[in-house]
């Protein structure tokens, strides 16, 4: 082989060496980035095995009622104001009264617990007024030189809703009021007292027909049978038709023995509501009563829909005081309003109107709205919200409202309805949710 041949090879092996270390150093590269990723990867299991332990070690710490019992409540500052008042005087004219401008509070909480699937329990603390303890109100007025504001327990009961029989719900105590009813019948702030049972049958999907039993108790008396009680009967349907939801209940309220209930008949609960008396002193210890019985016939009816797509609701609610003695121009209420708009998160807003005329003996009047002012009123009431937050809302609610007739000078009563003529009143309303 000549000098030149052995040059040549030479060279062909030094390059093809120089190709294979190329070749070794890639792959070492190629190595070591895998190794990189795998450690990668490991970490990663390393810290979520690491988080997931964490988390089962923190929920084995939490308090095992916590997965059972919800908690929650709402806090109301108000500002009020009452203007263009007048009080009727015993020789039937009327004069002014000054504007009443007040600040009030409304501080609830719930709490809502699993006892099982089938069973829960209920209940909540409230802020309302020291005296009289009534009813149908939450609120608390700054005032009384700061001295502490009363809680009390405004709801308490039990709910049973069984597995074997869909739609049923049977609940007892002082519950939240879910018969299907407006504010001209029922103060949003009552809450009855007894047992009711409902029953909606769900196996058709548009057409859902249900029935709504209730027996209060709205007093126990000591050694008689007789006590004061009221038995509702509700019976009605949910209808899908199309993109519009109906909504039609007939209703039937038996208040019985009225005479023995603890504030009602004294005509001083709520300054008695407007209704008509017998009797010549009202307070404690008065002989004032009912003058007529109040069995009461509903009819009450909702339509859901939606117009370029904001949600519509359409009411209207038909009351009837079916006991022959009252007088035809004494015996018939009704509420006709409307909602636009809804309030489920940031920036949403909603308006809300109603007309309503309750002639003085078609409902119990200290049981319903007592801002509208019981029995014996007519008048407007529009409402604007917005949700400021997902958890604030700010609410502003104007009232126009007259007697329907005008009242009688020195009537068994006169001393509370004097006052009661024509008013317009106004709220604002901060309400924070948690």
């Amino acid at each position: 082989m000549s000098e030149k041949e052995i040059i040549e090879r030479l060279d062909a092996l030094t390059q093809t060496v120089a190709k294979q270390q190329e070749e070794i150093r890639y792959l070492q590269q190629q190595l070591e980035a895998q190794k990189t990723a795998a450690e990668a990867v490991s970490g990663k299991k390393e810290a979520g095995t690491e988080q997931v332990a964490a988390k089962e070690t923190e929920e084995k710490k939490k308090p095992e009622w916590t997965e059972r019992v919800q908690l929650g409540g709402d806090l109301r500052l108000r500002y009020e104001g009452l203007y263009n008042r007048e009080q009727r005087q015993t020789n039937g004219s009327t004069i002014a009264l000054p504007t009443r401008d007040r600040y009030r509070i409304r501080a609830r909480v719930f709490v809502d617990g699993k006892v099982s699937d089938e069973v829960s329990a209920h209940f909540m603390l409230c802020t309302n007024q020291d005296t009289n303890k009534e009813a149908t109100t939450t609120n608390q007025s700054l005032t009384d030189d700061f001295n502490d504001k009363g809680i009390y327990l405004h709801r308490a009961y039990g709910t049973y809703k069984p597995h074997w029989l869909q739609g049923l719900e049977l609940t007892a105590g002082k519950f939240k009021n879910t018969f299907l009813h407006t504010d001209i019948m029922w103060d949003p702030d009552v809450n009855p007292e007894g047992i009711y049972e409902r029953y909606q049958y769900q196996g058709w999907k548009t057409f859902q027909p249900f029935v709504h039993l209730g027996q209060m108790v709205v007093n126990e008396v000591d050694l008689q049978t007789d006590d004061a009680a009221l038995y509702i009967y509700q019976g009605g349907f949910d209808w899908k038709i199309g993109p519009v939801k109906w909504t039609l209940a007939g209703s039937y309220y038996d208040w019985a023995n009225l005479h023995n209930s603890k504030y009602l008949h004294t005509a001083d609960y709520r300054k008695g509501g407007g209704n008509t008396f017998t009797g010549t002193t009202t307070g404690t210890g008065g002989n004032a009563q009912y003058l007529y019985d109040y069995n009461l016939a509903e009819a009450i009816t909702y339509l859901n829909f939606k117009a370029w797509s904001v949600p519509v609701k359409l009411t209207f609610d038909y009351i009837k005081n079916t006991d022959g003695d009252v007088p035809d121009d004494k015996d018939t209420a009704y509420y006709a309003g409307f909602t636009l708009g809804q309030n489920k998160q940031k920036g949403d807003m909603s308006l809300d109107y109603k007309y309503a005329r309750i002639e003085r003996d078609a409902v119990i009047g200290s049981m319903n709205d007592q801002d509208f002012y019981g029995a014996n009123r007519k008048g407007h009431k529009v409402t604007f919200s917005t949700l400021l937050l997902d958890k604030l809302m700010f609410q502003t609610a104007y009232f126009y409202t007259d007697p329907v007739t005008a009242w009688v000078p020195n009537s068994t009563n006169w001393t509370n309805e004097k006052n009661w003529e024509h008013e317009e009143r106004l709220q604002g309303d901060f309400i924070l949710s948690f």
